[in-house]
């Protein structure tokens, strides 16, 4: 799991500069089993289209070996979101791992 996370964080970092990439979901939780995916919740300033942003990170994803599902936000934005808990920000907040940070 390390090498796979690096090698996404990674790909992820030269490709937008993100300001902080949050692991979630069960791997950032317990570390997930071998099929689990990979959700990963990046923040950037300054974002104006997130689908755009997305699908530059899912290309650039492509051929990584794993499954990854990908949430981004401005700092801003997540921190509005974080507190309801209907939204899965607040799953990331209470529960996720912070992987990179500028």
């Amino acid at each position: 799991m390390k090498d796979t996370l690096s090698e996404i964080t990674n790909r992820i970092v030269d490709e937008i500069a993100p300001d902080k990439i949050i692991l979630f979901g069960s791997r950032g939780k317990d570390g997930g089993t071998q099929d689990s995916d990979y959700d990963i919740c990046i923040l950037k300033s300054g974002v104006e289209n997130r689908r755009v942003l997305e699908k530059r990170i899912y290309r650039r994803l492509f051929g990584v070996g794993a499954a990854v599902d990908v949430i981004i936000e401005t700092p801003e934005k997540f921190k509005e979101l974080k507190d309801k808990w209907f939204l899965v920000h607040s799953e990331i907040a209470k529960f996720g791992r912070v992987v990179y940070e500028r």
